[in-house]
């Protein structure tokens, strides 16, 4: 949520500090690596925010940016089936997100616009913006990717909750549970009351994606707990 670059630069900081404090102080288990590797990428995207405010080189930061944020639907999934204990190719997790990365790498008209606003950074895709049924279609399975792995970790985490026996390993799924839907619900609500916001997405779901990094570090703290660490 790019207030200012200074803002933004401030939430990536926490983010990584958050990040190094999870993997140097505390034992690593499943839960905390892939977890704390979420807040690191999430702590790029928004160095990728400062930059594109003050560089001169916005389009690429945007792309930058752009590449970052996609990963995430992917790389949480593939942390919760990892923690879940279930079984899946990594393949067909990263099919999707790394095919849009690649369009955005080989199209030098991918970005169609980037700029700091006061109140998010703006970034306007040619995937997007060009009308066309080709373009709708693509836009289409973009945006049931991004929300269909999210929904799909929540519901796998939420099984795991509901199987759990072990009152901490519960306490630990259900704050990973409300840290993302903290991060995704605020975002979609934004969305929907100020249509506006829909250009900046990206900016206000990595902004509200704090919410999940203090979830993952009480998670690591949680974990300590534990008599026998997985």
């Amino acid at each position: 949520m790019c207030f200012t670059p200074a803002v933004s630069l401030s939430i990536a900081i926490i983010e990584w500090i958050l990040t190094t404090i999870i993997l140097i102080f505390f034992k690593r288990t499943n839960f905390r690596m892939y977890f704390a590797w979420i807040i690191y990428v999430l702590g790029f995207y928004q160095f990728t925010e400062f930059m594109l405010c003050t560089s001169n080189n916005a389009f690429l930061w945007a792309k930058l940016g752009f590449i970052t944020y996609t990963l995430l639907p992917a790389l949480v999934l593939h942390s919760v089936l990892r923690i879940s204990g279930k079984n899946m190719k990594v393949f067909g997790i990263y099919l999707i997100p790394f095919a849009f990365s690649l369009l955005a790498i080989i199209n030098s008209n991918f970005i169609t616009g980037a700029k700091c606003t006061a109140v998010f950074v703006q970034v306007r895709l040619a995937l997007i913006e060009n009308p066309g049924l080709l373009q709708s279609s693509v836009s289409w399975i973009y945006m049931a990717y991004y929300f269909g792995f999210i929904v799909l970790a929540l519901a796998f985490i939420l099984k795991d909750y509901l199987h759990q026996k072990n009152k901490i390993k519960r306490k630990i799924r259900i704050i990973a549970f409300i840290g993302t839907i903290m991060m995704l619900v605020p975002t979609l609500l934004l969305m929907v009351v100020l249509p506006h916001f829909n250009a900046g997405f990206p900016s206000v779901l990595c902004g509200f994606a704090l919410f999940f990094a203090i979830a993952t570090f009480i998670i690591a703290y949680l974990e300590t707990k534990l008599k026998k660490i997985n």
